[in-house]
């Protein structure tokens, strides 16, 4: 059994970061399958439609380096999350296909940053690739979409990246325009 400490949902949120530089040790497969398993807990609008691919081979990550323009870390580790389309549109349609099954990666995403928290693991969401590159790189059939990697491994104290600063969101109430004012700031 994998010893995960306790987070707090909210602090977990506020100290959620994307990392680029990790410790130069393996993930056991342990720990990446209790990874997998928080992406899988993730929301899906129908069950089945959810793939996930993990990569642990040193050589795919090398490649994965020099194939994929956002892939810029030393991760020993990465989840792929995929969407089955043929079985998204069977069991939902075009909009399930074009949207519902990329707001459900990126559900899983989420999971995945507040799961590596309580493994003490660090993660960087990447979406910046071909495709064709991913496909090829992992063997995924046509019919399954590469939606997001996922970079995973153990971060230093040393290399931890600071808070985000400047990063906000409009709040509006009820129209767009009109402020929300909460009182929680």
């Amino acid at each position: 059994m994998i010893d995960a400490k306790p987070l707090d949902v909210a602090d977990g949120m506020r100290r959620r970061r994307m990392h680029r530089i990790f410790e130069d040790r393996p993930v056991p497969a342990e720990v990446l399958g209790r990874m997998a398993w928080a992406a899988a807990r993730a929301q899906q609008a129908r069950s089945g439609v959810r793939h996930v691919v993990v990569v642990d081979d040193p050589v795919l990550l090398a490649t994965a380096r020099q194939v994929l323009p956002g892939f810029l870390n030393n991760a020993p580790a990465m989840l792929a999350l995929c969407t089955d389309l043929d079985q998204a549109g069977a069991t939902g349609g075009p909009r399930m296909v074009e949207h519902v099954s990329r707001l459900d990666s990126g559900a899983a995403c989420a999971h995945l940053a507040l799961m590596a928290q309580t493994l003490d693991l660090g993660v960087c969401t990447v979406t910046s690739w071909a495709d064709e590159a991913v496909r090829a790189l992992f063997g995924l059939p046509a019919h399954i979409r590469p939606d997001v990697t996922v970079a995973v491994g153990y971060v230093t104290k040393e290399t931890a990246s600071p808070a985000v600063r400047g990063f906000t969101s409009g709040l509006h109430h009820n129209a767009f325009g009109a402020a929300f004012e909460d009182g929680a700031r």
